[in-house]
């Protein structure tokens, strides 16, 4: 997105990370880097997509160079007489630092500068992410039809993903997952050969991106009678869910949003059965920042995009 980076404590911005490349400059390759100065941005990569970035970056004043190793990193750097290098300490592998240092700077982490850049979204990022969820929601619906006795979790999941892609997603934001039956009960199921029995709970976790960007959805439901007890722990999320919704506004943090939904769960007795937190932030990287959770003590502001998504897991 081109913002501006502080400096404070560096002289160029070196950004190796491929979703932060993505987030950076809104172009998408499986290599290369960014260099920001505080007089240009230049994006060096191999001639696999020097022509595709070239032809969306020049437009945005953005210097495309043809090149895969550091050197054309370290003329920029020698040129505006750079001594320290910001880099995102969480992403570099060790080494790939070792190869950073034997190009004689010093090195500071800007990893946390990245996090706050990319948590207020642009109002293209909104579309974005808007268009995945529109998409999910759209492939989800298209997927009903197909739920019937017999179907396994993995031909349900095939099914959707098969719909991404029909509706113009660009793949998925993460590893669908279906769950049928007492597979539902763990969060995180991989999704398997279960075949669908009747009067079962089926569950489904699902995303997909577009022009980068993460949608993240889960839908529960049933196929066959649900029995009253279904019926009064999906109400209690439904509540926990719409409760948080309406509650959450710019200004509180994450531990006070987690705790609207975790405070309706306690009072209706099921607070013990949310194991996990109630949602994080979503944008390029389908878990990114901020957390809402117990422990989330970050601001929550205007232009952020996160998750509303309280659960309940009895095996």
């Amino acid at each position: 997105m081109l913002n501006k980076f502080a400096f404070d404590k560096y002289d160029v911005a070196l950004i190796t990370d491929e979703k932060e490349r993505l987030y950076y400059l809104g172009f998408h390759s499986t290599a290369g880097y960014v260099v920001v100065t505080k007089d240009e941005t230049f994006f060096v990569v191999d001639n696999r997509y020097f022509k595709a970035a070239e032809k969306v970056l020049t437009k945005k004043g953005v210097k495309v160079i043809s090149g895969a190793d550091y050197s054309a990193f370290k003329e920029i750097a020698d040129k505006i007489n750079a001594a320290t290098v910001g880099i995102d300490f969480t992403k570099v592998t060790l080494s790939g630092f070792e190869v950073l240092k034997k190009l004689g700077y010093d090195y500071v982490d800007i990893s946390q500068e990245l996090v706050k850049m990319a948590a207020i979204k642009s109002d293209e990022e909104l579309k974005n992410i808007k268009k995945a969820c529109d998409i999910a929601e759209k492939s989800w619906l298209a997927v009903l039809p197909f739920i019937k006795e017999g179907i396994t979790e993995k031909q349900i999941a095939a099914e959707l993903e098969y719909n991404f892609r029909k509706n113009g997603a660009g793949g998925t934001s993460f590893d669908t997952i279906v769950a049928f039956g007492k597979n539902a009960a763990v969060p995180h199921h991989e999704t398997g050969d279960t075949k669908l029995k009747k009067n079962e709970c089926v569950l489904m976790d699902f995303g997909c991106t577009y022009n980068g960007y993460c949608s993240d959805m889960t839908r529960t439901m049933f196929f066959g009678t649900p029995d009253e007890e279904f019926e009064k722990v999906y109400l209690a999320v439904l509540i926990a869910h719409k409760t948080a919704a309406e509650k959450i506004k710019a200004g509180i943090t994450g531990k006070e949003a987690d705790k609207y939904a975790r405070d309706v769960l306690d009072s209706l007795g099921y607070g013990k059965y949310f194991t996990h937190s109630l949602g994080h932030g979503i944008g390029v990287n389908i878990h990114e920042f901020p957390t809402l959770s117990p422990k989330g003590e970050a601001t929550l502001e205007n232009g952020m995009v996160f998750s509303d998504e309280p659960g309940v897991y009895i095996n």
